[in-house]
Formats: structure tokens, sequence, C-alpha cells
């Protein structure tokens, strides 16, 4: 997984717009290897990414691409690769997540649901399982997962009220998820769960959420705190190792520390 985690945050820096990651200071990292296994012809090129890790040790890259989802060998830094690609409708936004030997892809596109994918036959290929779709689901922003639960974050506002969060319980069979409870009080645009608590991050709102899910059928707020300073929105919460402040062309990422729990404010 250590593989994996530096490896992910070099494709995550080479596949931003651009030649930003040519100008970018090496701080004691090397380019493995540059690519751009799905080209497009605008500006939307890649988005999320996340990783996997085999049993027999082999190490994989998922990566979400416009017109779909890239898996990627990259257990030979020397034979970086595509090994699989699911084509999925056009989408600025595509995200990922893993649990056991299954992948789980949302995007914003319409009625794009959840793709379910085995990974058990890699390198040799992937095996599509099937979409997903709950009862008014079509879209959705990010996806987080903790245990045996999904949470999907900012989906239609049709599906989740004000675009919040829905639980999907994969505990019974990986292959058909079940549908838990749903937070509704405002939007999310992502979230990381400790034990039973989420923390949200409401953007359009610039605050942060703590939410009670130990009963998954009936999620309760905690506590909402506005965001700081004022002028900022609450962009992304994750769990960190670093405490250092993160600057890119234009913008600056101010991370706070709450108890091991890192928010980030866009600037």
């Amino acid at each position: 997984m250590k593989k994996i985690t530096k490896l992910i945050l070099l494709v995550t820096l080479l596949f931003s717009a651009g030649k930003a990651y040519s100008q970018l200071a090496d701080y004691n990292t090397h380019l493995l290897k540059h690519l751009n296994p799905r080209p497009t012809n605008n500006q939307y090129k890649y988005s999320a990414c996340w990783g996997y890790t085999a049993p027999n040790g082999r190490e994989y890259a998922i990566i979400g691409c416009q017109p779909g989802t890239s898996f990627i060998d990259i257990t030979d830094s020397s034979n970086i690769h595509e090994v699989g690609f699911l084509a999925g409708s056009l989408s600025e936004w595509r995200e990922m997540k893993v649990y056991s030997h299954y992948a789980y892809i949302v995007s914003e596109a319409s009625n794009s649901g959840v793709q379910i994918v085995d990974l058990q036959y890699l390198p040799d290929s992937i095996h599509y399982v099937k979409k997903f779709v709950a009862a008014g689901h079509s879209s959705t922003h990010s996806i987080s997962q903790s245990g045996p639960y999904l949470y999907l974050n900012g989906p239609n506002s049709s599906f989740v009220g004000s675009g919040g969060i829905a639980i999907l319980d994969l505990s019974a069979d990986p292959e058909t998820p079940v549908l838990k409870g749903k937070w509704t009080s405002q939007y999310v645009h992502d979230c990381r769960v400790l034990n039973d608590t989420i923390w949200a991050s409401n953007i359009y709102t610039g605050k942060t959420s703590i939410i009670d899910a130990r009963n998954k059928s009936t999620l309760t707020t905690i506590r909402t705190w506005n965001s700081y300073p004022q002028s900022t929105i609450s962009h992304t919460t994750a769990l960190l190792r670093l405490t250092e402040s993160i600057y890119l062309p234009q913008m600056k990422w101010t991370i706070l520390s709450v108890n091991y729990l890192f928010i980030t404010y866009r600037i």
C-alpha cells in the first residue's frame, strides 16, 4: 500500500491540466511514468484516483477519466501500464472506492448510478458486474467508504434531499448494495467516516457537519460549525499524516487539525 500511496500521489500531480507538473519542485521525488491513457479534446481529462492491492501483492491505480475508468498496473515501476478500462457516461468528475475485491464507481453524469467492478481477475481483465441504481438515484459527486458501507456524497437532490448523503450496505452481498439511510440537512461535497461518525463538508454553506451514523437507517446531526475564515468554503475532509500548507497555482489550501481529522478549506 506504501507504493500505491506514492504512485497515486504522482499520478494525481501528473494528470493535472496543462504543464503544471513540469513546474513543480521535485522535493526528492522523481517521475516514474507519464501516462495519458484516455486523451480528450477538451480541458476535462482526469479526476479522482484510488488504489487496490490484490491478495497476490500486485498493485493497481484506478483513475477517473472523462469517458470512463482506467485500471493501471503499477506493480513494476518500470512497466506501468493500463490493464483494463470501463466505459461510462461522459463526466467531468468520477470517483471510486474499493471494498474487498470490488470497485464502486460514481460520477456526476445523469443516470450513472454506481458501477460495480470485480477486480479479482486482474491483471488479465476486469469484470463488470452491473450498474446499481437505487430508486430515484441518478448521479453522485463523490463516494466514501468505511467497512462494508458506501457513503454517496452529493447525489441528485430528488434522491437525497439537499444532495446530502446516502448510505449503501454491502455486508450481505457486495454485488447487491442495500440502501440503509440518508442525511438530508445540507449538500455534502465530501465526507470521511471515523468509526460511526461522519465528518461532512458542506461546500455551499461553508460549514462542516458531524453526523452520528451508529444507526445507519437514522442519521442524526451532532454539530455543525461555520468554516474559518468566513470567506472560505468547506471542500474536503481527509485523514492525513502531514500538516503543511499546500500551494498550487492561483489557490491555497489550508489544513486544520481536529483530533487527527483534517479539514481543507479552499481560499
